[in-house]
């Protein structure tokens, strides 16, 4: 099992064993935080912190008979998980159930805000818990900044959750998809599931394969194939013939909307979208900076 599992399976049996689904996300959020460790990633969502993949989890551990199918979070099980955990990890947990007590419903939701402001920049509920001048404070957390942009970035290293925090402290409108085949082993970032999530998380995404460097291109790389040479035959070769939706593209990030390119590689400089925006700046009709995230 999944050590991460181990953790959201732990925190219900400590706090008795059954959790509000609401309760149960900010809980694993603020113990998540509290220890440094991101064993589950979280981004502001319309009730505050909030993580795909814990769902994606609990849906898995139905299946498999560790929890009950029911709109909360109950164990089905009498195991002990909390015996399961690393020493450091029990005792953190204990201390954390012990400091929290019975804090839950909506003021766990308050505790949670006031401690972590950032994560209420796309809540629905504040104005619920809190007065104008009040949001007006945690406001100060937020990014502000919504001037149309051009962004890249790789999902490399990240846990869909991580990612969609990333997109939306930068406040980005508009994901483009530009791996030419969007399938990834990774949780949540193969097409379907990741133009849900981005979606679900209030963006909208396009997919523009043509962008794409074609598998059989990459036939090599690293061992006879240099990145330079992949990436000089992707700007000379492939970009030529692709006029229209480079067109399309340009036509977009000319929107009102902060774009962001999106591939694998967490370094630019290793992928071909690094390539692709220093085509884009060379054509005059391309009006906006880049940043590389």
């Amino acid at each position: 099992m999944y050590y991460r599992r181990k953790i959201l399976l732990a925190l219900i049996e400590v706090f008795g064993g059954s959790l509000q689904s609401t309760d149960c996300e900010k809980l694993l959020f603020n113990f998540c935080q509290q220890i440094g460790k991101n064993h589950y990633d979280f981004f502001p969502y319309k009730y505050g912190p909030f993580s795909f993949l814990s769902y994606y989890d609990k849906r898995r551990m139905v299946d498999l008979g560790l929890l009950k199918q029911a709109d909360d979070f109950q164990l089905s099980t009498k195991n002990s998980y909390l015996n399961e955990l690393t020493p450091a990890d029990k005792t953190a947990l204990l201390k954390f159930k012990s400091q929290i007590g019975d804090l839950r419903g909506d003021k766990l939701v308050k505790k949670i805000y006031r401690d972590f402001p950032q994560y209420t920049s796309r809540s629905k509920i504040a104005g619920r818990h809190f007065s104008a001048d009040e949001i007006n404070q945690l406001q100060f957390a937020w990014n502000t900044d919504t001037k149309p942009g051009v962004f890249s970035i790789g999902y490399e290293g990240l846990t869909i959750d991580s990612f969609l925090n990333k997109l939306i402290a930068n406040n980005i409108t508009f994901v483009v998809d530009v791996r030419n085949n969007p399938q990834s082993m990774k949780y949540g970032f193969s097409k379907k599931s990741f133009k849900q999530y981005i979606e679900n998380a209030g963006m909208k995404y396009i997919h523009i394969p043509e962008l794409g460097i074609p598998s059989a291109m990459r036939k090599g790389l690293g061992e006879s194939v240099s990145h330079k040479t992949l990436f000089t035959a992707y700007e000379n070769k492939l970009l030529p013939k692709q006029e229209t939706v480079i067109k399309q593209l340009i036509d977009l990030t000319n929107k009102d909307e902060r774009i962001a390119l999106v591939c694998f590689e967490a370094d630019h400089n290793y992928c071909h979208r690094h390539t692709l925006t220093e085509h884009l700046q060379e054509n005059k009709s391309f009006k906006r900076a880049v940043i590389h995230l």
